[in-house]
């Protein structure tokens, strides 16, 4: 998984203490309600997994010449944020496993699973309120924001649309909430003057970071990703890999036939997921996607060099890259 993709990093202020306190503050946090209402104890759900936006929002911080308290207040919101959209997400998809364990709805019924995720971003928005003054408000917007990029895949699930429409919905589900905690930290660090760029390196961040994740949808296995394997597929998800191949003469037509097959499926047969998923591998276009997403990175080369810590930024460049390149 991502946490051990990252262990070998060279990061000369380690994360592990940031990210304990950080794990710390959320389950405090969600301690505090009362048991009968939720019993946080026996919950068995992992509420910090990757720790992706958090990592990113320290090392940012860093660049930037924060203090770490300031930036894992930041990462713990934005954490409880993500963990309540993955609960909704995995009533939306019916999903079994999440993180490599059982998912809330799959043990505790759906609509466990979607009040709990209220109960949940409720926090995020109340925390948000200690960070600094626009904070809140700010992450409200953002959270409507990821959920019209929700809404937008929903309503375009098993349908052919193109590559800057999907990109549009990663921008919205995914990079929304990496660019609240990029532009957070830069208003706590008083640099207006990077507003722009943070936005910027937050919002590409986080569509690099799913159009990978959507990759190893097709490469990966549960074992390794914590999820189903191929749900993307089964679900309808046009992303970037099976974009580009429904765009491709050669394989559209069959393709197209895969997901009409899904889409009529009701005994959960895989096969045609597993004729899709082929056909998208060993044509090539999920390293198309991956050619996508390393240009992007490289496109950030510009925002980067304004951070003001040099050797801090430097880390954190390397953390985007090396985020960009993972293969599980």
């Amino acid at each position: 998984m991502l946490k051990y993709f990252f262990a070998d990093m060279n990061i000369p202020r380690p994360l592990d203490d940031s990210l304990a306190r950080i794990n710390r503050e959320i389950n405090s946090l969600l301690g505090s309600v009362d048991k009968t209402v939720y019993d946080h104890g026996n919950n068995g759900f992992v509420f910090v997994g990757k720790a992706v936006r958090s990592r990113f929002t320290l090392l940012l911080g860093d660049a930037l010449g924060l203090e770490r308290g300031a930036t894992e207040r930041i990462s713990a919101a934005a954490e409880l944020v993500h963990t309540a959209s993955l609960m909704h997400d995995d009533c939306i998809d019916r999903a079994a496993l999440r993180r490599g364990l059982p998912t809330l709805n799959e043990r505790r019924g759906v609509n466990t699973a979607i009040l709990t995720g209220d109960l949940v971003v409720s926090f995020a928005f109340d925390y948000a309120a200690g960070i600094a003054p626009g904070a809140p408000g700010d992450l409200v917007r953002s959270v409507r924001r990821m959920t019209e990029g929700a809404l937008l895949e929903e309503n375009l699930r098993y349908k052919k649309i193109p590559a800057a429409q999907a990109e549009r919905i990663l921008e919205l589900k995914t990079g929304e909430l990496f660019r609240w905690c990029a532009l957070t930290a830069a208003g706590i660090a008083k640099r207006p003057d990077l507003y722009e760029a943070c936005g910027k390196i937050g919002r590409t961040t986080g569509v690099v970071f799913q159009i990978v994740d959507d990759i190893l949808d097709f490469e990966g296995e549960a074992g390794f990703t914590g999820k189903e394997a191929l749900k993307d597929i089964t679900e309808g998800r046009t992303t970037l890999p099976l974009i580009l191949a429904l765009n491709d003469a050669r394989f559209a037509e069959q393709i197209e036939t895969g997901l009409a097959e899904l889409k009529a499926a009701a005994n959960g047969d895989l096969a045609p997921a597993l004729r899709v998923a082929a056909l998208v591998k060993e044509n090539g276009f999920t390293e198309s996607a991956r050619a996508a997403a390393a240009a992007k990175t490289l496109a950030l080369e510009k925002e980067i060099s304004l951070l003001p810590e040099r050797e801090a930024a430097g880390v954190f460049k390397d953390f985007i890259f090396t985020m960009s390149t993972r293969t599980k």
